[in-house]
C-alpha cells in the first residue's frame, strides 16, 4: 500500500523468495486494484500538511528525546541490539 497526501493506492503483490528463503522481490499480481482499503494502518497520514511552525516544534521535540533524523540519501543502520 502506498499513501501520500494526495491519495492512496493499494495492490496485492506476491512475495518472491530466493532459494535460501530470503526476500528477493515482488511478482506481478493478477488481482484487480482496490479502490479503498480500511484497517489499522490505512489512512495514517493527516489530511493536510503540517505548517512550518509545527515542523520546527516536532524537530525540537525529537532532538530533546534524542532521536536522530535521517538525512536524505543516507542509509540508516540499527545497532545489533535493536535488530
Amino acid at each position: 500500500m502506498g499513501e501520500s497526501h494526495s491519495g492512496q493506492k493499494q495492490k496485492f503483490l506476491p512475495i518472491i523468495r530466493s532459494g535460501n528463503k530470503k526476500f528477493f522481490g515482488f511478482g506481478d499480481s493478477n488481482m484487480p486494484s482496490l479502490d479503498k482499503l480500511e484497517g489499522r494502518f490505512a489512512q495514517i497520514l493527516p489530511p493536510k500538511l503540517a505548517s512550518a511552525e509545527n515542523r520546527v516544534l516536532a524537530q525540537a521535540m525529537l532532538k530533546v528525546k534524542g532521536v536522530n533524523v535521517a538525512k536524505s540519501g543516507r542509509t540508516v543502520r540499527l545497532p545489533r541490539s535493536r535488530r
